[in-house]
C-alpha cells in the first residue's frame, strides 16, 4: 500500500509564559487536516525529531492540545540547542484507503525512522522511547549495512 503525505512548511515555537505554557506557535498556519505532526528541533543544517504524533481529524487542535502535555514540553525545552519547530504532514488518501487505519501506519513508520536514525524520541506518556542500539564491526562492506542501528523495544524486552 502507498501512502502519501503532504508536508507544510515548518512552525517555530515559542515561548507562551504569559499563557502559563511552555510553548505556542500560530496555530492558523497549521492544516485542519488529519494527519501527523512532528516536534523537532533544528540546528545548522540538521533536524532531529523529539516527538512523533497523529490527528485523526485535525493536526491543529491537536497541536494545540499538545502544548498543555507538560512532559512532552519539557522534553521539547530540555532537548538540545537548537530552535524548536513543528512540522505537519496531511494525509492525502488514495481511494478505498481509511484515514483510521493509514495515519496510525504512517505515525508508526515516522517513529521507526527516527528511531533508526538515532533520534531522542519520547512517547505519549512522556518518557523517552526504550531502544536497543546495534553497532556492527569487521570487514562487511560499509554501504551494505549500517555501522549504528537503532530498534525500538516493547516493554517485555
Amino acid at each position: 500500500m502507498r501512502l502519501r503525505l503532504e508536508w507544510t512548511r515548518q512552525i517555530s515555537l515559542r515561548s507562551a509564559l504569559r499563557q502559563n505554557l511552555i510553548y505556542s506557535a500560530d496555530l492558523d498556519k497549521l492544516p485542519s487536516t488529519a494527519g501527523v505532526y512532528v516536534f523537532g528541533r533544528r540546528y545548522g543544517g540538521g533536524f532531529e525529531a523529539l516527538y512523533v504524533g497523529m490527528a485523526t481529524q485535525e493536526i491543529r487542535k491537536r497541536v494545540r492540545d499538545q502544548f498543555k502535555n507538560l512532559p512532552l514540553m519539557m522534553h521539547v525545552k530540555n532537548a538540545k540547542k537548537g530552535k524548536r519547530i513543528v512540522l505537519a504532514g496531511c494525509f492525502k488518501p488514495k481511494p478505498g484507503q481509511k484515514l483510521a487505519k493509514c495515519v496510525p501506519l504512517i505515525e508508526r513508520g515516522l517513529i521507526r525512522y527516527f528511531l533508526s536514525e538515532g533520534h531522542d524520541l519520547v512517547n505519549k506518556q512522556g518518557t523517552r522511547l526504550r531502544r536497543h542500539e546495534i553497532a556492527s564491526s569487521g570487514k562487511h562492506p560499509k554501504r551494505l549495512i549500517p555501522k549504528l542501528m537503532f530498534l525500538d523495544r516493547s516493554k517485555g524486552e
